[in-house]
């Protein structure tokens, strides 16, 4: 039995997944993350804490929140209401458990205010989980803890790995493997894939595009290879393809021959196209967006550099 008092911050739980692990699997999101890559397509993971979201398309200008907020931050605007975001973090935001905390979304009819993450245990979380255990055996799926950064919430990602093993899921981890490494080396034992993230290879762009510097990460990853290598934990690499920040032959190319020179034994290496599904996540939180209008590789493109990763002996997928 897991410890119900044990709780963490979940901002989604998405099913039928066919992207991150094998199978057909539950993505758990963990809310929160030490990075602020610029290109993030889940902005609304990047925060710790629950915070308030406004989609002014479903904004009816009915007022009733505007009524019920506490903290005078919401205010009339045409053609929807205004949020003032920074109250909403300063006051609701970080009191996300009091009982009169984001009053305004329980007031709107419309849902056009809503809270991004819910305080869960590991057993709530397993129950939304199990609710496809039948699929889960007969695809080979399972669950992917992913975020944000899962290993940013380190106890209670423990937990939750540890419960779905006794409840006999295959387990797969997402992760920038930005954390100390004891509280990673816990976790692997209860995982059957890491997936790594390797965004950058020179530390000084990896501290501009990232906020934080990279050499932590990839001491992790010599250091995840090492447990790999005499344990049975699947390793694969993974990297965003950003036009005009890592999408030249050369850029893939040196990160393609660190995995080989200090990785032994990781052969996969995914290159994931830049998409600009989350842009408009930024508004409904209050942020900017930073990358403007770039556009995704083209195929052409995609082909190009997967073809540096074959050319090394490395899988793609």
């Amino acid at each position: 039995m897991t410890d119900e008092k044990k709780k963490g911050v979940i901002f989604d739980i998405q099913r039928w997944s066919l992207h991150d692990g094998p199978g057909i699997r539950t993505n758990v999101f963990f809310k929160g993350c030490p990075l602020s890559c610029q290109w993030c397509s889940n902005p609304e993971s990047q925060e710790f804490c629950r915070e308030p979201a406004l989609f002014g398309d479903k904004c009816i200008h009915c007022l009733s929140c505007v009524e019920h907020c506490p903290h005078g931050a919401i205010h009339t605007s045409d053609p929807w209401i205004r949020l003032d975001y920074e109250i909403c973090r300063g006051r609701c935001s970080r009191g996300a458990e009091q009982e009169n905390a984001f009053c305004c979304t329980k007031a709107c009819y419309a849902q056009a205010l809503t809270v991004m993450g819910e305080v869960m245990t590991a057993d709530m979380v397993l129950e939304e989980v199990m609710r496809d255990e039948g699929i889960y055996r007969s695809s080979g799926g399972g669950v992917t803890m992913t975020g944000g950064e899962p290993l940013a919430q380190p106890e209670f990602l423990l937990e939750l790995l540890t419960a779905a093993k006794e409840r006999g899921l295959h387990t797969v981890m997402e992760s920038s493997m930005f954390a100390e490494w004891d509280k990673i080396q816990a976790c692997l034992p209860y995982l059957d894939v890491l997936f790594m993230d390797m965004k950058l290879l020179p530390e000084e762009k990896h501290v501009k595009y990232t906020g934080v510097s990279n050499q932590i990460i990839l001491d992790n990853f010599r250091r995840a290879a090492a447990y790999a290598r005499t344990h049975r934990l699947e390793l694969a690499v993974r990297t965003p393809v950003i036009p005009g920040i890592n999408d030249t032959s050369g850029d893939i190319a040196a990160m393609a021959d660190w995995i080989k020179k200090h990785l032994p034994g990781v052969e996969r290496y995914e290159l994931l196209p830049y998409h600009r599904l989350g842009r408009g996540k930024y508004r409904n939180i209050g942020r900017e967006y930073q990358l403007g209008d770039i556009v995704p590789p083209s195929k052409e493109k995609m082909k190009e550099l997967e073809a540096v990763v074959s050319k090394l002996g490395l899988r793609r997928e």
